[in-house]
C-alpha cells in the first residue's frame, strides 16, 4: 500500500473519531487532525518517508509503518500517526479489564518468566499473556476466574489467556525504563513507555536520527524501538 493510501486511511480514521482503550496509563496518542492543513501535512510527511527510506513496511491492522527495520546495529523506527481504536463489543470489556489486572499481578509476581499482558480487542476480545521461559508458559496458562458484583448482579467469568512466547521479560522491560538506565536521557527522545503489544520499550522522538538508532541498539539491543512522531510537541516529564 502506498504512503498516500495510508494517509487516506488515517484521515478517515480521525473523521470516525474512534474511542481508544489501552492497558497502560502511560501510553501516548497522536494529536487529532483538526484541519485540512494538518491532513496535507500528513500526506506530505508520508511521501517524505518514501523518499528517504527503501520500501517501508506498512502494517494495516495497526496503521503503523516500519520506516526502518531493526538490524544488528540499529533500532527499529516506525511511524504511527494514530493509535487504532477499539474493535469489538463493549459488552464483555469489563471482565477482560478485570482479568487483565489479574494477569498483570502474575507478571509482577514472576517478572523473569512473564512479560506484560494486554487485551487484543476484536470480536471476540482476547487476553494475551506473554511468557519468556518454559516455566512462564505454565504460569501464564491457567484460566482466570472471578466473581464480582455489578449493579446488584453477581457476575462470574472464566477467561482462558492466549499465551505467546516473547523475547523480553517484565524484568527486562522494567529495567530499561528505570532511572538507572533511562533511555529518555537521549537528547532527541521526549517520551517513552512499555508497549505490551510489541514487547518493547518505545522511545518517541520528533527527529529522524540514525545516530540515535545506533546508540539505542548498542546500549539496549532489541528491547528498544523508536516511534517517529514529527507532529508531537517535545514535552518532557522527569
Amino acid at each position: 500500500m502506498s504512503a498516500f493510501s495510508l494517509a487516506y486511511a488515517v484521515i478517515c480514521t480521525y473523521r470516525a473519531k474512534p474511542k481508544c482503550f489501552t492497558a497502560s496509563s502511560v501510553r501516548r496518542h497522536g494529536p487529532p487532525l483538526h484541519s485540512a492543513r494538518m491532513r496535507l501535512k500528513m500526506i506530505f510527511i508520508l511521501g517524505l518517508v518514501y523518499a528517504v527510506t527503501a520500501a517501508p513496511l506498512f502494517l494495516p491492522g495497526e496503521l503503523r509503518m516500519i520506516v526502518q527495520p531493526a538490524t544488528a546495529d540499529a533500532a527499529e523506527v516506525y511511524f504511527q500517526p494514530v493509535s487504532p481504536g477499539m474493535r469489538g463489543s463493549y459488552k464483555d470489556l469489563g471482565r477482560f479489564i478485570r482479568a487483565l489486572q489479574i494477569a498483570e499481578q502474575r507478571a509482577r509476581a514472576y517478572p523473569d518468566d512473564l512479560a506484560p499482558p494486554y487485551i487484543a480487542f476484536g470480536s471476540p476480545h482476547r487476553l494475551i499473556a506473554p511468557y519468556v521461559t518454559v516455566r512462564g508458559r505454565a504460569l501464564a496458562s491457567p484460566v482466570i476466574s472471578e466473581a464480582y458484583w455489578s449493579e446488584g448482579k453477581r457476575i462470574r467469568y472464566d477467561i482462558v489467556p492466549e499465551v505467546r512466547r516473547v523475547a523480553h521479560s517484565q524484568t527486562a522491560l522494567s529495567r530499561t525504563v528505570s532511572r538507572e538506565h533511562w533511555p529518555l536521557a537521549e537528547p532527541a527522545a521526549h517520551s517513552m513507555w512499555i508497549d505490551e503489544k510489541t514487547n518493547r520499550v518505545i522511545i518517541q522522538t520528533t527527529t529522524f536520527d540514525q545516530a540515535l538508532r545506533r546508540r539505542l541498539a548498542q546500549r539496549y539491543g532489541g528491547v528498544v524501538a523508536v516511534k517517529w512522531a514529527p507532529f508531537e510537541q517535545p514535552i518532557r516529564s522527569r
